[in-house]
């Protein structure tokens, strides 16, 4: 019979080891796969974090360029306007203009101001439907350049322009839309 039961103990050590290297197993491949994701989620988050630091990294360059910018191409759009000076400005232009010319005199029909709002780069913006009757097509061409002349008073900006084909007895309207980005 003691050979029965050292057989019988045999057996039970080794179902014991079995058991326990089938729990230490188990054990083993839920700590691996817990490592697994932990590392998975590490290198996620250092993937960001990578694109985050280039992102600032790149957004204080444009601040070091804008800072270090000449800030006079800017300051134009900073200045203050009125509604009174812009509306002096343009007829003051268009009765300069009448001296100036021999022909028929332009005339102002209407000019109405429109959306004094914020756009989407942060500039106040005003929209100019400016109307007016012209005697020919080179009037036409020297008051838009004044009004996108670089180095006036104000900036005006044409988004698009129709005109009327152009007769050359009879004079003609047209309607300017002018937009104005300022402080």
């Amino acid at each position: 019979m003691t050979s029965f039961n050292k057989n019988n103990n045999k057996i039970y050590w080794y179902i014991i080891i079995l058991v326990s290297l089938f729990i230490l197993i188990l054990v083993t491949r839920v700590q691996i796969s817990n490592t697994q994701l932990k590392l998975d989620e590490i290198s996620i988050n250092s993937n960001v974090e990578t694109d985050a630091r280039n992102k600032l990294s790149k957004l204080n360059d444009i601040e070091k360029k804008l800072k270090d910018a000449d800030t006079t191409k800017v300051d134009p759009y900073l200045m203050e306007i009125k509604e009174d000076e812009i509306l002096e400005y343009i007829y003051s232009k268009i009765e300069t203009d009448n001296l100036n010319y021999e022909d028929w005199a332009a005339v102002v029909r209407n000019i109405s101001i429109t959306k004094w709002d914020i756009n989407e780069i942060g500039f106040n913006e005003a929209t100019l439907n400016l109307s007016l009757r012209l005697p020919s097509e080179q009037r036409l061409m020297d008051i838009l350049d004044f009004f996108t002349w670089e180095e006036s008073k104000y900036k005006f900006f044409i988004n698009s322009f129709v005109y009327p084909k152009i007769s050359t007895w009879s004079s003609f309207n047209v309607n300017i839309p002018l937009k104005i980005f300022y402080k």
